[in-house]
C-alpha cells in the first residue's frame, strides 16, 4: 500500500487508544499459537464483575488475502475477509455476523500518495452508504464524510 494520509476514521485513532487501550480493570487471558502455513489460533476468556465470556478466533492469510473468523460463547460468528490489491493501492472488506443476516457489509478503500477514499455499504433490505475522503500527508491530513439513506433518501 501506498504511504499517504490514512483513512478518515483513522484520525484521533492514536489519542483514542492512549486513554483507552490496554487500561481494562476486567480479568483477561489470551492464548495464540501460529503455524508455518500461516495459520493463527486465538483463545480469549474474559471476566468482567460476574459474567465469564470467551472466544476462538482463526486467521489465515494467503498472500494477497486475509480471512477471520471467530467464535464468541454466545453462538456468535464473525467473519472477515479482506482482499489486497484487487487494483493497485485498494483493498476490499467483506464482514458479516451470524446468526445476524442483516449485519453484513462491504467496504472498498482506495489509497494514494496524498489522499484515500473509502466508501461501506451495509448489506441489508435498505443499505446506508457512507462515504469518507482524507487529502495531505501522514503528518497532517484534513478530511470528510458523508452517508446516505436508501430508505428515507437523507444525506448526513
Amino acid at each position: 500500500m501506498v504511504n499517504g494520509p490514512g483513512l478518515f476514521s483513522d484520525i484521533g485513532k492514536r489519542s483514542r487508544d492512549l486513554l483507552t487501550k490496554d487500561f481494562v480493570s476486567d480479568q483477561k487471558f489470551t492464548l495464540s499459537s501460529s503455524t508455518d502455513s500461516g495459520v493463527e489460533f486465538t483463545s480469549t476468556a474474559i471476566k468482567k464483575g460476574g459474567l465469564s465470556t470467551g472466544d476462538i478466533a482463526v486467521k489465515y492469510k494467503y498472500k494477497n488475502t486475509l480471512v477471520d473468523v471467530k467464535v464468541d460463547t454466545k453462538s456468535n460468528i464473525f467473519t472477515t475477509f479482506t482482499v489486497t490489491d484487487i487494483f493497485p493501492s485498494t483493498k476490499a472488506i467483506v464482514s458479516v455476523k451470524l446468526p445476524d443476516y442483516n449485519s453484513g457489509k462491504l467496504e472498498l478503500q482506495y489509497f494514494h500518495d496524498h489522499a484515500t477514499f473509502t466508501t461501506a455499504a451495509i448489506l441489508n433490505k435498505s443499505p446506508a452508504i457512507d462515504v469518507s475522503a482524507t487529502i495531505g500527508t501522514p503528518a497532517i491530513a484534513f478530511g470528510a464524510e458523508a452517508g446516505y439513506d436508501t430508505t428515507s433518501g437523507n444525506f448526513t
